[in-house]
């Protein structure tokens, strides 16, 4: 019961943030002026940017009672860092939820400009390391006995970590297209960094390629000495489309459905890695081979 709960769980947070990518790229963040009901009710009027948002509620909704259930049977049935990741996730969750009401609450001539920017990436990177906790949780009461602990897969999860972080900012500090061309930039290969949207959104290209490269090589190791090759191949597909979609949103002009599955691969790739990296991160290292 424990692992179905949290497995509900880790399922309901990835779609709570891939649909809260949708209401954030769609602008319908405001579409409901009050809270914690929609226009008063909780059968708002028939347009699709409402509904967005309030699909966004009510979601959020099941999203916490899967969460609060989780940690409710954790701290009944286990001891240990079990308790306190779902107790922490969970804890995120709430502060997340008043925020977020708060801010429709007092509207805001305040959500503008850098307050906006800093608001909208609060709430993702939120999201992001509750979906990481509620993962490590799930591992956490798994038999990991047959698993062997191995360090690539948390190192690579935080350098995706930080490109996914800095994904956010470009994506909500308007410089998906501070490079409207690839694979130059501005007809550049390396162009001048005089504008914070160009600089970003460079470094974020910059920070793919080494991604790429680094999950490609360990490709090849693991094919070259027959151990670990299929979480590998994984990793490189997820990696491969992370990439190119990532090549059409730039080339589309930022077409949503690109827009959208860009965001959704991205957290499935770090939700993959984050559970490959929890034999390693939560201490299971008995059977740990070296990665060299």
């Amino acid at each position: 019961m424990i692992k179905i709960l949290l497995g509900l769980s880790i399922l309901f947070t990835y779609s709570l943030m891939v649909m809260g990518n949708v209401v954030t790229t769609t602008g319908s963040g405001l579409a409901c002026p009050d809270w914690p009901l929609c226009y008063g009710s909780v059968v708002p009027p028939l347009k699709i940017n409402i509904w967005f948002e309030w699909g966004h509620r009510l979601l959020g909704a099941s999203t916490g009672m899967f969460i609060l259930s989780s940690t409710i049977m954790v701290w009944i049935r286990e001891k240990g860092v079990t308790r306190w990741l779902t107790g922490s996730a969970l804890g995120l969750l709430g502060v997340g939820a008043v925020f977020g009401g708060v801010i429709v609450l007092i509207e805001a001539p305040l959500l503008e400009g850098a307050l906006h920017l800093l608001i909208i990436s609060f709430h993702i990177i939120m999201a992001t390391i509750i979906f990481m906790l509620m993962i490590f949780s799930l591992r956490s009461v798994q038999d990991l006995s047959g698993e062997k602990a191995n360090r690539f897969y948390p190192v690579i999860l935080g350098i995706v970590l930080a490109q996914v972080i800095i994904g956010i900012f470009v994506r909500y500090g308007q410089a998906s297209l501070a490079c409207p061309d690839f694979p130059y930039c501005r007809g550049l290969i390396f162009p001048d960094l005089v504008d914070f949207k160009i600089t970003i959104h460079f470094i974020h290209r910059l920070m793919a390629l080494a991604v790429f490269l680094t999950v490609a090589g360990y490709l090849a190791y693991a094919i070259k000495v027959c151990k670990d090759a299929f979480n590998a191949s994984v990793t490189f597909v997820l990696v491969l489309a992370q990439a190119t979609l990532g090549v059409y949103v730039v080339w589309s002009g930022m077409f949503l459905p690109f827009v959208i599955l860009h965001g959704a691969n991205g957290f499935l790739l770090l939700g993959w890695l984050a559970y490959r990296s929890g034999p390693y991160i939560l201490g299971r290292k008995a059977m740990a081979e070296p990665v060299t």
